[in-house]
């Protein structure tokens, strides 16, 4: 559909809702109209005008007091929006950024009202989604915000709440800010052992120990800046003694191991085991503890 043919509907959709004398405008026959013009736009693949047209199906259920029927709307624009965003950004192409500000907009506009209506969960993924937006468009900063609201409204929900503060600590890593992800790392592993009396929670919590290990390393913490309880995550691994450590019993016993060498690498400053370590170790890690090690290892290199 061409520019000028969706002005046209659309102005034509727009005229029924004018009061004329004696009669009312049908409201709920507008909002289905927009709404099938909206659909026909999507297919057509032009999400820009689609979103137009669920913004206002979302004021026309508004009018008739059809609370659902406008949040689904305008969360309908919010997506709508940010697909032409998204579509314009894949092509490389120069954008002044109006259909992503449009989709922000709309976004925080759908979960207010379902913070409103007493859905705090369908709100924070809400929030969810436009962290997860801007994290795309690798913005950690701008998304941090938003991860850490879908968080605050997940208290109910510990996995979710853990899931939130994961990306919060991501965020904060993609930064970056590894004072602050470290202690959201560790905020996350105190809810995850008082609420995991099955051990349901073992993966993340073997992730966060992987993380945190590597962040204490990067950071060098001393007992006058770090509190006690975070060195006591570094102490398990350092080798004081002749005696062998004990492999931490949440890692496999070759992470565990080759983590242990790590730290002790680090300690006598010894960059040609810490590379051959970081060789061994890839394969265990995950993509973003990849990332930690290398910018550890880039850091003792330069020492």
């Amino acid at each position: 559909m061409e520019g000028h043919e969706f002005l046209t509907e659309y102005r034509t959709i727009s005229n029924k809702l004018k009061k004329r004398f004696l009669r009312r405008p049908n409201v709920s026959e507008a909002s289905d109209h927009f709404r099938q013009l909206a659909k026909r736009l999507q297919d057509g693949e032009e999400p820009q005008y689609a979103a137009l047209c669920y913004l206002a199906t979302g004021r026309c259920e508004q009018t008739v007091g059809n609370g659902a029927g406008e949040v689904e709307a305008i969360t309908q624009a919010a997506r709508s929006f940010l697909k032409a965003e998204m579509e314009i950004q894949s092509l490389k192409n120069p954008s002044f950024e109006e259909h992503l500000v449009a989709a922000i907009s709309s976004y925080l506009q759908a979960a207010k009202l379902q913070e409103e209506a007493g859905r705090p969960r369908l709100a924070a993924g809400l929030f969810l989604e436009v962290g997860d937006a801007l994290k795309h468009l690798h913005r950690p900063a701008e998304a941090l915000p938003y991860y850490q609201k879908a968080a605050d409204l997940q208290a109910s929900s510990i996995l979710d709440l853990i899931n939130a503060k994961m990306k919060v600590a991501e965020c904060y890593i993609s930064t970056p800010d590894h004072h602050n992800a470290l202690l959201v790392l560790s905020e996350v592993a105190t809810v995850a052992e008082d609420h995991d009396p099955c051990g349901l929670y073992t993966e993340i919590m073997a992730n966060i120990e992987v993380l945190r290990v590597l962040l204490l390393l990067i950071i060098q913490p001393s007992m006058h800046n770090t509190s006690p309880h975070l060195l006591q995550v570094l102490d398990k691994y350092k080798w004081e003694s002749d005696e062998d450590c004990e492999p931490c019993p949440i890692l496999p016993t070759e992470t565990s191991l080759l983590l242990q060498s790590v730290v002790m690498s680090v300690q006598v400053d010894d960059t040609e085991a810490l590379l051959h370590l970081e060789d061994q170790l890839h394969q265990h890690l995950t993509d973003q503890q990849k990332q930690l090690l290398r910018v550890l290892v880039e850091q003792t290199l330069k020492k």
